[in-house]
């Protein structure tokens, strides 16, 4: 098996130190691919960045210099020039791989990625990631994105998957070739068509990492989080390294809003509801997204609305 990971990396003030660690972002790049090259198949891995800076690093990547003009980078359209490289790749690679610099995917995350994706895709499901990060005062890991607890599930083979319907962003995606290869062909590869969970107004950058799993495509019926006695499967977490949304928003902003990106609201153990409150889905996928577009599409007339 093989794997092209390309990962984007803005970096216009190499010396400035984030998050809890204090280190820049080359040192979280560094991390991360260090961490990569263990996974146990066949990796490559190209980094995308805008500057000489890295001429000089020793990292184990090939990099690709791209002239981008300052109005361009500074909107985000440097996370979406790896994709003609990874389109000449189409028939190089089993997988391929998005992934933002500082988000740490490890030997778990492929075997967790690896064990549920036959099953998955068979049904027209896509298999979700949480990202989390630390906190260092109680040592629990909060997960970034869930706004509220998940209570939706449905059943595949025996097991139970909740649905990831709030926000399945999840700063990656990751596609088998033959995925990847309709993924391509679609307006949504070329930024033609932009992609939206529905929820949230994504920017250049974030959709880069939406992928085709984005809920406005509806190639996926949903994505799914596998549950292991009611509590997500501990594999399918990864960990944001640059750990600097845990203490971004207030305790009241936890508490008071679910619509918060970045809010880390719940540890990892509790992001799905109580067993008493959870909900079996029917499978009527088709007309939810369908309900789901025609309200995103008409969502100004909820603002009209709100201010009469």
């Amino acid at each position: 098996m093989s794997i092209s990971i390309h990962i984007p990396f803005y970096n216009p003030n190499p010396q400035k130190k984030e998050g809890y660690r204090q280190l820049t972002r080359f040192d979280f790049l560094k991390e991360n691919i260090d961490n990569l090259k263990n996974l146990s198949i066949k990796t490559n891995i190209f980094v995308h960045t805008h500057n000489n800076f890295l001429e000089d690093k020793i990292i184990d990547a090939e990099i690709i210099n791209h002239k981008i003009s300052d109005n361009d980078l500074n909107k985000g359209h440097l996370t979406w020039l790896s994709r003609p490289l990874m389109e000449k790749q189409k028939d190089d690679y089993e997988y391929f791989m998005y992934l933002e610099h500082d988000i740490k995917f490890s030997e778990n995350n492929l075997k967790y990625f690896l064990k549920y994706e036959d099953d998955l895709y068979k049904k027209k499901f896509h298999l979700g990631f949480l990202i989390y990060e630390k906190n260092h005062d109680d040592k629990k890991n909060y997960s970034i994105h869930i706004g509220k607890k998940l209570k939706k599930f449905i059943k595949i083979n025996k097991q139970k998957f909740f649905l990831s319907d709030y926000e399945n962003y999840c700063c990656l995606w990751i596609y088998n070739q033959k995925i990847f290869k309709k993924f391509i062909k679609t307006d949504w590869w070329s930024f033609k068509k932009k992609l939206t969970n529905f929820r949230h107004n994504y920017g250049v950058t974030e959709r880069s990492a939406l992928g085709y799993h984005a809920m406005n495509i509806n190639y996926f019926k949903a994505t799914l989080l596998p549950s292991l006695n009611d509590k997500p499967d501990p594999n399918c977490f990864i960990e944001h390294i640059t750990n600097n949304y845990f203490n971004k928003f207030s305790e009241i902003e936890k508490k008071n809003y679910n619509d918060i990106r970045g809010v880390c609201k719940f540890d990892i153990d509790n992001v799905f509801i109580d067993k008493e409150n959870q909900q079996y889905f029917k499978d009527n996928f088709d007309l939810i997204n369908f309900k789901k577009k025609i309200l995103w599409k008409f969502r100004f007339l909820k603002k009209i609305l709100r201010n009469d």
